[in-house]
């Protein structure tokens, strides 16, 4: 009982970390969401707040990090990596669980489509995936790009995981839930920098050298 309240008080901080940082609102109205006036003025006008060294930014990508503050002056790219941080493991339990309605506020419809077809398949052979994330390694910017109001970054994840598929009477069909395996995998998300949808949203994944685990935890949109 007490393992219940814990694993439900952890998921609630982890939502509440992805929607605010991810830019997800949270009991406020529309008007609030568009309010950039409480913004401060060194922020809107220090354009090299958006470099950190730490996440190894290239000069090119900078550039495009200057586009998407002079849309959206509230923009920070390193609460953005949090956030996606948070997402990746938000997406992937999600997916594991046939959890749709979660999948749908994270997923742009191309990739929505992708995944609830996936989770279509494994329910109409009565199979249940299971995926655990040891460790997220590592969380890096590979490329940022602006397209008038539309924004794309890519990020790629190295995880520590193992999944595998179980049929209705527990018995193990693919994949090995005791074998950890190595995935680096490159996500791109996407979003109208104009919109009053403040999440940034899963366009593509496609996988990077490592990707080998025969369930897949994330399948991949893009070869």
């Amino acid at each position: 009982m007490y393992e219940v309240i814990l694993y439900a008080a952890i998921a609630t901080i982890v939502c509440i970390v992805l929607y605010s940082v991810l830019g997800k609102s949270v009991g406020q109205d529309s008007s609030e969401k568009l309010n950039i006036n409480n913004i401060t003025k060194s922020k809107k006008d220090n354009n090299t707040s958006l470099t950190n060294k730490n996440l190894n930014i290239s000069r090119k990508d900078n550039e495009e990090l200057i586009k998407i503050q002079k849309i959206d002056p509230s923009f920070d790219i390193s609460d953005f990596i949090g956030g996606a941080k948070a997402a990746y493991s938000m997406i992937i339990e999600a997916f594991a669980e046939g959890n749709k309605e979660t999948l749908k506020s994270l997923l742009t419809n191309k990739v929505y489509r992708a995944y609830t077809k996936e989770i279509g398949l494994r329910e109409g052979r009565k199979l249940k995936q299971v995926t655990d994330l040891v460790r997220l390694q590592d969380a890096s910017v590979k490329s940022i790009k602006v397209t008038g109001r539309s924004a794309t970054i890519e990020v790629v994840y190295n995880a520590e995981l193992s999944s595998a598929l179980f049929d209705s009477d527990n018995n193990l069909v693919q994949g090995d839930p005791d074998v950890l395996a190595f995935i680096s995998e490159t996500w791109m998300y996407k979003k109208d920098l104009t919109s009053t949808n403040l999440n940034w949203l899963l366009a593509d994944v496609f996988p990077n050298e490592g990707d080998t685990l025969e369930a897949d935890p994330t399948p991949d949109t893009k070869k």
